[in-house]
């Protein structure tokens, strides 16, 4: 598959939920002050947050770490303007051909604000993905975060894929150091869902449904 290809497989991603999507990624909005530093993963729908903030009005200054080589085409290609307003700095690592993002990452920093990333997976084992890549980029990123925000619509949310990415256990040691945890999502009425929830609930973490 050629990167064209991978550009358009992404783009019909996109597509599966996508009003939903955009629902979650504009309520992260909220979440995104004046001068932040942040990192964006990968996954759609942290791309469409990547697209709102390119297409606000508000002049954020922020400081911009990401491995999602889709925002960074985009950007690049639509709003060049974004670019010159904000630092935007790109980790190093392997180029994932699955999801068009960069993994096995080594990163620049040794803090940052928010950490906004998407999930494969959560049940009430804790965050999961079908990519081993995505174990080592998830864990590094949350060790340096202040606050993780979870950008998930309600497919994900009771669903436990082949590798976890941040045990139940380990996000509550998380919270009990003081680490924010956030989830955006949708309602369901699934029962897995449901039950996922309550337990990410009793956990301390964080629930917004849009």
């Amino acid at each position: 598959m050629n990167i064209k290809d991978l550009f358009l497989a992404f783009e019909k991603r996109r597509k599966f939920n996508q009003v939903t999507k955009e629902k979650i990624a504009l309520k992260c909005m909220d979440f995104i002050s004046a001068g932040d530093e942040i990192f964006l993963g990968a996954g759609t729908t942290v791309s469409f947050l990547g697209e709102y903030l390119a297409r606000s009005d508000k002049h954020f200054m922020l400081k911009i770490w990401t491995n999602n080589i889709f925002v960074l085409n985009l950007w690049l290609k639509k709003y060049e303007g974004f670019l010159l307003e904000n630092f935007v700095g790109i980790v190093s690592g392997e180029i994932s051909r699955k999801n068009l993002s960069i993994v096995d990452i080594h990163l620049d920093f040794s803090r940052i604000d928010k950490v906004i990333i998407g999930s494969p997976g959560i049940s009430t084992k804790g965050l999961s993905s079908d990519d081993i890549h995505t174990v080592q980029q998830i864990e590094h990123v949350i060790k340096k975060a202040g606050e993780v925000i979870i950008l998930a619509d309600s497919s994900k949310i009771g669903r436990e894929c082949t590798y976890q990415t941040r045990s139940m256990r380990m996000i509550k040691i998380d919270i009990g150091k003081k680490k924010k945890y956030i989830l955006i999502t949708n309602e369901s009425g699934e029962e897995p869902y449901q039950r996922t929830i309550k337990k990410l609930k009793e956990s301390g973490m964080h629930i917004l449904q849009v």
